[in-house]
C-alpha cells in the first residue's frame, strides 16, 4: 500500500503495524502512523513474482525466530516472495497494553493487508480478517475468492474443496498457518486455539500453466520439509532419508487416469522417484465396475456391449497395476475400502450364479471363501485373486476393516467411509476421533483439525458423480519428519518445473 509517512514523507511502501488499527511502520524512519483515509479493497492486485510463500502473524504474539529463518532460506534458494497477513486477537489476559495492535517488529516488510492476485486463478485474501480461535476458520469463505482458489489468514492448518463442474479439478480454499509464537488468552477458546495452531505456511508456484500449491508444516525447531529438501534457519539440503508415506488418491483400478498414475508412480519425474516413499497406501483398489450392485438394467447393457463384464478381467487388470506399484520396491500397503468389499455383495446375491459369463469366478472365489471359514479363517477375495494372479508380491499387504496401520503416530487404516458411532463418515467428522488420520473415499481433499482427506486417482467423471463434484487429483506425502502435505497432479504434473 503506497502512503507516505507524515514524519519524513517517505512514500513506502509500508510495512503493516496493526491491521485493525489501519497503523503502518515506515521503513525508512521507523515510525509509525495511522492512515485514515486508508480502506481496503476487494479488488485484487496483481503480485509480482511466481513463487510466493505466504503465512500469518497473530497479535501480540513474538515471531518464531527459527521459523522466520527456515521461510527466509527457502525464499532464497527458491527465488520466492515470504508474504505474512496480519491477524488481530483481543487477548484480555496479555501483558501488552494493545495486544491487538502490536506485531513482531521483525515481520513488518513482509506484511499486506491487501486482496492479492498471486497468479491466475490463485487469490490471497488478506483484507478478509478471521478469529484466530474459530474452529472451523474456513467456514462462510467459501465463495468468496469467485472462481479462483482462495488463500485466507488462520493460525490453523486447514484446506476444503469447493465443487465446480463436472470434469474440472475443484477450486479450494485453504489457510496459512502462522510465523508467530502460539500466546492465546487463558480461557477455553484461548487453550483451543494454542492446540490447533501450526507454525506453517503456503507455496504458491506457478509454472506458465497452472498454480501448485502445498503447505509447508514446521516442527518445534523451525525446519520443515519441501518435496525432496529439508530447510532449516541455517541451510537447505537435499533429504537424506526416504519419506515415510505416500497415500494416494482412491485408485479405482481399471477406471484409473493414466495421466495421475504416470505422475504419481509410473514417470521418470513422479512422486515416487522424487520423494522415494517407504510405503505407498492405497484406497479403494478395485473399481468392480464389472458387476457392482450399483448397475442398474441399462448401465449392465453398456457394460456387456463394451465387454467390461468381465470379472476375471477386471480382477487380472486390478492386480497387473498393483504388480507395477509393488515393482517400485515400496511396501504397498492396500487399506480396507467400501469397493474393495463390493465383490462380497457380488458374491452374497445367490442370483449371480446364473451368470455364466462369470460363472467361473463366482463359484471358485465363493468356495475359497467358504473352506476358508469352515477351518476357522476368513478370506478377502480381492486378496485370494491378487496372490493368485501375483505370486511373489511380498511387499503387498492387505488391511482388513479397522486394522490399523499407524506410522510416526499417523493412522491409515481408516477409508473414510464409516464415521463414528455408525455415522457416515466425513473429514470434520472423523476429527472427533482426537486423532491424526489420513483417510480416502470422498475423493475431496481436505484437511481439518490433524485428519487429512486425499482425493482420487480415477476418472473425474464417473458415471455415479452426477451434478457439481469436488474431486480432485490429490495425495498426501508424509515426510521423514512426519508432517504431513498435500500434493495436487495438475495438468499431468505435480509441481511446478
Amino acid at each position: 500500500m503506497q502512503l507516505n509517512c507524515p514524519n519524513c514523507n517517505d512514500a513506502g511502501p509500508h510495512g503493516v503495524h496493526s491491521a485493525a488499527a489501519q497503523r503502518f511502520m515506515c521503513k525508512a524512519c521507523g515510525r509509525t502512523f495511522r492512515a485514515r483515509a486508508a480502506q481496503a479493497t476487494t479488488v485484487a492486485k496483481p503480485a509480482d513474482g511466481n513463487r510466493f510463500v505466504i503465512t500469518c502473524a497473530v497479535s501480540g504474539s513474538p515471531v518464531h525466530a527459527p521459523f522466520l529463518k527456515s521461510l527466509q532460506q527457502y525464499c532464497r534458494e527458491n527465488g520466492a516472495r515470504l508474504i505474512v497477513v496480519p491477524v488481530a486477537y483481543r487477548n484480555p489476559t496479555s501483558n501488552l497494553e494493545k495486544p491487538h495492535e502490536w506485531f513482531a517488529p521483525e515481520l513488518a516488510r513482509y506484511m499486506t493487508v491487501e486482496r492479492l492476485e498471486l497468479c491466475p486463478g490463485v487469490l490471497l485474501l488478506a483484507d478478509v480478517p478471521t478469529q484466530p480461535t474459530a474452529v472451523r476458520p474456513l467456514s462462510g469463505l467459501h465463495t468468496m475468492s469467485g472462481d479462483s482458489h482462495g488463500i485466507f489468514a488462520h493460525p490453523k492448518i486447514a484446506l476444503e474443496s469447493v465443487p465446480v463442474a463436472i470434469g474440472r479439478a475443484a477450486k479450494l480454499v485453504m489457510t496459512t498457518g502462522a510465523i508467530t509464537e502460539p500466546v492465546y488468552s487463558k480461557s477455553k477458546a484461548g487453550k483451543k486455539g494454542e492446540f490447533h495452531q501450526v507454525q506453517g505456511a503456503v507455496v504458491v508456484e506457478w509454472d506458465g500453466r497452472a498454480a501448485h500449491f502445498r503447505h509447508l508444516n514446521a516442527g518445534k525447531d523451525g525446519s520443515f520439509c519441501d518435496l525432496d529438501r529439508k530447510y532449516s534457519a541455517s541451510n537447505a539440503k537435499r533429504i537424506s532419508h526416504r519419506a515415510r508415506v505416500l497415500a494416494l488418491g482412491d485408485l479405482h483400478g481399471v477406471r484409473h487416469d493414466p495421466e495421475v498414475l504416470e505422475a504419481t508412480v509410473f514417470g521418470a519425474d513422479s512422486m515416487v522417484n522424487a520423494l522415494q516413499p517407504e510405503t505407498i497406501v492405497l484406497h479403494d483398489v478395485l473399481d468392480f465396475q464389472s458387476a457392482s450392485h450399483h448397475n442398474d438394467y441399462f448401465e449392465r447393457f453398456r457394460l456387456r456391449r463394451a465387454g467390461n463384464d468381465d470379472v476375471y478381467g477386471e480382477l487380472r487388470a486390478t492386480a497387473d497395476l498393483l504388480g507395477r506399484i509393488a515393482a517400485t520396491g515400496a511396501e504397498v500397503v492396500l487399506a480396507g475400502s467400501n469397493h474393495n468389499e463390493h465383490i462380497y455383495r457380488w458374491l452374497e446375491n445367490h442370483q449371480n450364479a446364473q451368470d455364466v459369463q462369470n460363472a467361473i469366478v463366482y463359484h471358485e472365489t465363493k468356495l475359497e471363501m467358504l473352506r476358508a471359514l469352515a477351518a476357522g479363517r476368513e478370506l478377502d477375495p480381492l486378496e485370494y485373486w491378487v496372490r493368485k494372479l501375483l505370486p511373489g508380491a511380498d511387499n503387498i499387504r492387505f488391511l482388513r476393516r479397522d486394522e490399523s496401520f499407524i506410522v510416526d503416530g499417523v493412522e491409515y487404516g481408516q477409508h473414510g467411509d464409516k464415521g463414528i458411532n455408525g455415522a457416515r463418515g466425513s473429514l470434520h467428522g472423523m476429527t472427533k476421533a482426537g486423532a491424526k488420520l489420513v483417510i480416502g473415499h470422498g475423493h475431496a481433499p481436505g484437511i481439518a483439525d490433524g485428519v487429512y482427506q486425499v482425493g482420487t486417482s480415477s476418472q473425474m467423471a464417473m458415471g455415479y458423480n452426477t451434478g457439481l463434484s469436488g474431486w480432485r487429483h490429490t495425495h498426501c506425502i508424509q515426510y521423514a519428519s512426519g508432517k504431513r502435505s498435500l500434493l495436487h497432479v495438475i495438468n499431468g504434473k505435480w509441481r511446478a518445473a
